[in-house]
């Protein structure tokens, strides 16, 4: 019983402010229409058009289309994208404010959901985050798998880094080397990729056989900073390219760039061993280990569906998906003379390149 409030999806091609006030008026009428249905509004507003959030928010909608039948809950959908913009997103959900009240906002990525928490404060409006590796400091809750007393709660995601260095360990660790594993980290200023490597160095503090080596670039929004981007990307792996054994994808727009994993494997001669994505491990890298797509939009949808019926979300804990993705690539690991665990292979199935 879900509805369409509006335009279904908002990407505006001229000045922001000039659509911002056509999207106050247009969504004015979708409060209206859905006052009047007894609808309640839900509004997703995606940071940027890259892979994990097109996939999280396509799922989400899904599953909330098929809850909200079963359960005779009537809905109005309203999809906005920021572009990957700070400010577009700040004016595009301003908008949205100014015509009514959403019963919930769904943000997708760090970006539109600091920019959600910040505009909704102090509102009562619910705020539903995913695709977001590192909400603690990205100030959105104070710990995962603990209520907050806010109305924030949401799917994290992230793989604890322990995991995930863990099982990069029994691929690369056994080298016969000098020195510990030394790993390029390429990364902009994106806040999860500033986090992620945060959290990177705080699990391998005290170890002796790991590290990682960064290099910084300054974030544009996607898609049109990109190739402003991968340009410094480049001087970062020319820079490292001596320092470095092998290189991992950050978690934010960068690393879901197929383009920056492109330009990994061409400018190195050393292989990526942690991608973010299917996709990078389908280009060359050797793992990825990440939240499953469905599972993240479906457990997103059940949320919002919780909220809509009456949840509490300051009761409600932040936490990573249920199910998992691991992808190996066996001619990636031979090129680079890694032997893979058989276990590791079994734990990958069907999500195994050659």
């Amino acid at each position: 019983m879900g509805g369409i409030c509006g335009w279904r999806r908002v990407r505006q091609t001229g000045t922001v402010a000039m659509w911002a006030g056509l999207l106050s008026v247009l969504l004015g009428i979708c409060g209206a229409i859905a006052a009047a249905a007894q609808e309640r509004q839900v509004v997703v507003l995606e940071s940027m058009r890259v892979p994990a959030v097109l996939a999280h928010s396509r799922w989400f909608q899904k599953y909330l289309g098929e809850m909200a039948v079963k359960e005779r809950l009537n809905y109005c959908l309203e999809t906005l994208d920021a572009q990957g913009d700070w400010d577009r997103a700040e004016q595009l959900l301003q908008a949205v404010l100014a015509a009514g009240r959403p019963a919930v906002v769904v943000a997708g990525a760090t970006l539109a959901a600091k920019t959600a928490d910040r505009l909704l404060k102090d509102t009562g409006i619910p705020l539903v985050f995913m695709t977001v590796s590192d909400p603690v400091g990205a100030g959105l809750i104070d710990a995962i798998g603990v209520a907050g007393g806010r109305n924030v709660t949401g799917i994290v995601h992230t793989i604890h880094r322990d995991t995930r260095i863990q099982l990069l360990m029994r691929l690369v660790g056994e080298g016969g080397r000098d020195h510990p594993v030394r790993i390029g980290f390429v990364h902009s200023t994106y806040p999860s990729d500033v986090g992620d490597l945060r959290e990177l160095r705080t699990a391998t503090r005290g170890r002796n056989d790991i590290e990682f080596v960064p290099f910084q670039v300054t974030y544009r929004p996607v898609a049109s900073g990109l190739p402003f981007m991968l340009a410094e990307v480049r001087q970062g792996v020319q820079q490292l390219e001596s320092q470095v054994d092998f290189w991992w994808e950050p978690s934010g727009p960068l690393g879901e760039s197929n383009e920056y994993t492109r330009l990994l494997l061409d400018q190195s001669r050393h292989p990526i061993a942690m991608g973010l994505k299917a996709q990078s491990v389908a280009m060359g890298a050797l793992m990825h280990l990440s939240p499953n797509d469905e599972s993240t939009g479906k457990d997103a949808a059940m949320l919002v569906l919780a909220i809509l019926k009456g949840a509490d979300p300051g009761q409600i804990p932040a936490n990573p998906p249920e199910k998992f993705d691991l992808g190996i690539n066996l001619a990636a690991a031979l090129k680079a003379g890694v032997v893979v665990p058989p276990d590791l292979l079994t734990l990958a199935g069907a999500n195994v390149y050659r």
